[in-house]
């Protein structure tokens, strides 16, 4: 003998109906409302990607001029951040100006270094001159990261660093 199915076997088994997407929607405003997902979740995923495919040293951020180290509601921009990581430091200075665009300048502790820019939708590259300075003009204000290959024959992983927003 077979027994019937439950009420909730039968349910499950039927395709979506009007009911079942009103309540999917429901739930999803709900989630949105009350857990919204971090807007740079996104990028930080990109991110852990790129150095685990790229098996890459990540470089830390050593000092950060103007920033508050106390949590608040008000924040200063970085204009001067420097990262090292590995014997090689790099530190940038972001100049602000009135548009949504800044230029970056840059100093490495090394020369014959290849400096990376990553942000939103392009890559560009610049090589340091023999002072180790490295300049990217127009870059547009978010989050940009910044990948450093020593040259060719070193044989040393790249080294990236964390994001950080211009």
């Amino acid at each position: 003998m077979n027994a019937s199915p439950d009420r909730e076997t039968t349910l499950a088994a039927q395709p979506l109906d009007a009911v079942d997407l009103h309540l999917l929607d429901t739930l999803r405003h709900l989630h949105e409302d009350l857990d919204p997902v971090p807007g740079e979740l996104a990028d930080r995923v990109k991110f852990a990607m790129t150095v685990a495919a790229l098996e890459a040293e990540v470089a830390q951020i050593v000092s950060s001029a103007t920033l508050e180290t106390v949590r608040g509601t008000d924040y200063d921009r970085a204009d001067t951040v420097t990262f090292a990581s590995d014997g090689l430091s790099v530190m940038v200075s972001i100049e602000h100006g009135a548009t949504t665009r800044v230029d970056i300048v840059g100093w490495v502790s090394e020369t014959g270094v290849e400096v990376e820019l990553r942000e939103r939708g392009r890559t560009r590259t610049a090589v340091v001159d023999e002072e180790g300075r490295f300049t990217f003009s127009g870059v547009e204000r978010g989050l940009v990261n910044f990948v450093l290959r020593r040259g060719a024959d070193s044989g040393s992983p790249p080294i990236i660093t964390p994001a950080i927003e211009l």
